[in-house]
């Protein structure tokens, strides 16, 4: 998932099917904005964060993994 922030959120209010009727949307609508697969507008944001509770900052932050550490257990070279 895209937004890790925003599915705990929903998954705290009941089901992702159950948030996208609330939203007035269908389950599919939802599931492809959390996959990334297509985009949330600014009032959807704004939306979505009003009826959870919380921060659109916070919710549609996308996390970023940091990038490993080089393997120090094998010799350069090897």
């Amino acid at each position: 998932m895209k937004f890790t922030n925003l599915e705990w959120a929903i998954k705290q209010q009941g089901s992702q099917f159950r948030f996208a009727a609330l939203l007035g949307q269908s389950e599919s609508w939802l599931s492809r904005r959390l996959t990334g697969r297509a985009e949330f507008k600014a009032e959807d944001q704004q939306h979505i964060a009003e009826l959870l509770g919380y921060p659109a900052e916070w919710l549609f932050q996308v996390l970023v993994p940091p990038t490993p550490a080089p393997d120090r257990s094998r010799p350069e070279g090897a």
